[in-house]
């Protein structure tokens, strides 16, 4: 159930950014024209949260991909910009076996002072891995940034090396600025995480992700399936309160 803002609750989100390769309307909800659908706050401006704490993090749990193919991981970092971030990786051993199945991969990234985002990391996979796993870990961090979550995923390798419905599969990364002010306008103090609210249609976003890292701004669906996709994103307190949602944006697979 979500719950209407009203006077002393949170403002709605104030801004939804999401990036892909063409956008598209979903009926029945305002759609975006551009890379970005800018919701007003119920009462006076919003402004976004400059100063949350930078965290790295992959963009899911979970991965898939076909044998004789190569895996691709995304690492984020969220939040602050400010100053430079390392963070380190390794593959581990699944039901798949490093050098038989997959390429050992291991290694770091960096952002420099002033870059967020995506970075990515790929990793072979042969023949024999198919209807296998093996992990993928975050291994350390240095620098302005701290681990946020998911930190490990398992990558699984399919049965195929064709898809049997012959269905293609994209990516979405949404980011978002974090309202700063309740809709009366006092300070917002108990800011605890985020929802957001998924579907094929701005009338059936039934499929929720939870969102309990305040600083994670940005959140990257891998694998969803052709077709529009619809897309709305609500703050949330520490009583579980959730703001109004901010205006929707859609995007065509």
């Amino acid at each position: 159930m979500r719950w209407e803002a009203r006077d002393g609750l949170l403002r709605r989100i104030f801004a939804i950014f999401i990036f892909t390769a063409a956008l598209a309307g979903c009926g029945g909800g305002s759609s975006s024209s551009g890379a970005t659908n800018s919701a007003p706050a119920s009462t006076g401006n919003s402004s976004s949260n400059t100063s949350s704490a930078a965290l790295v993090a992959l963009s899911s749990s979970d991965y898939s991909v076909s044998p004789s193919a190569t895996a691709v991981v995304t690492i984020n970092r969220s939040g602050s910009s400010a100053g430079t971030a390392t963070v380190g990786y390794t593959t581990v051993n699944g039901t798949a076996t490093a050098g038989v199945d997959y390429v050992t991969t291991s290694g770091s990234v960096t952002w420099n002072d002033g870059e967020s985002g995506a970075k990515t990391v790929t990793v072979p996979v042969m023949s024999a891995a198919k209807g296998k796993n093996f992990g993928f870990a975050l291994t350390s961090v240095a620098g302005q940034a701290d681990f946020g979550s998911p930190a490990a995923a398992t990558i699984g390798v399919t049965a195929s090396s064709s898809p049997s419905t012959g269905s293609a599969t994209g990516t979405v990364s949404l980011t978002w600025s974090a309202p700063t002010q309740n809709t009366d306008g006092s300070a917002l103090t108990n800011l605890a995480g985020f929802a957001i609210y998924y579907g094929k249609s701005a009338t059936a976003m039934t499929q929720k992700i939870n969102i309990t890292t305040v600083g994670m701004l940005t959140y990257v669906f891998n694998n969803l399936s052709s077709g529009p996709w619809c897309f709305e994103i609500l703050a949330v307190n520490s009583l579980g309160v959730e703001s109004n949602p901010s205006g929707i944006v859609s995007t065509t697979i």
